[in-house]
C-alpha cells in the first residue's frame, strides 16, 4: 500500500507540472539582463565618505611629464581638523561622462593639516578624454 501511494503522489507531481512557457523564460532573462547591469554600475568606487566635499575641494589639470600623461592639483582641507591617511579616487571618463576606469591613488605628502593645501601629481593610467578626481577616504586626527 505504501508503494502506491507514493506512486499516485509521484505521477500527480508530473501531471501538474508543466513546462515553462516562452513568455516565462523572456520575463527571467530580461530581469537577469537588468540585474547583470546593475551589478555592473554598483562595481565602480564611490568615496568612503559621501560628505567629503564638505571638508575638502579637490583641483585638478592634465599635464605631460617625458610623454606620459598625468594629473597635478590641490587639495584643499577647509575644516579644522588634521587628516590622515587621505586618498584619491581618479576616474577616467569618457566623452559622455562615463566612468570607463578607476583606481585609487596615495596622494604623499603625509598629513593634511586644517585649513591648508596639499599638491599631488598622479599618472594617469587610463587615457580618457577627461578625467575626475574625488577624495576616496581619509581619518581625521584629533
Amino acid at each position: 500500500m505504501k508503494k502506491r501511494g507514493v506512486v499516485v503522489i509521484g505521477l500527480l507531481c508530473l501531471a501538474f507540472r508543466q513546462a515553462p512557457s516562452q513568455d516565462f523564460e523572456a520575463q527571467v532573462r530580461e530581469q537577469a539582463s537588468g540585474a547583470i547591469q546593475e551589478a555592473k554600475k554598483s562595481q565602480f568606487l564611490t568615496p568612503h565618505f559621501p560628505a567629503w566635499e564638505r571638508y575638502f575641494t579637490v583641483s585638478w589639470e592634465p599635464f605631460d611629464r617625458r610623454g606620459e600623461p598625468y594629473l597635478s592639483g590641490y587639495i584643499v582641507s577647509r575644516y579644522g581638523l588634521t587628516a590622515s591617511r587621505v586618498q584619491l579616487l581618479i576616474d577616467s571618463l569618457d566623452s559622455s561622462g562615463q566612468i570607463i576606469a578607476q583606481r585609487v591613488e596615495w596622494p604623499g605628502g603625509g598629513n593634511l593639516p586644517g585649513f591648508s593645501r596639499t599638491y599631488f601629481e598622479v599618472p594617469i593610467r587610463q587615457q580618457a578624454p577627461s578625467s575626475r578626481v574625488r577624495v576616496f577616504a581619509f581619518d581625521f586626527v584629533p
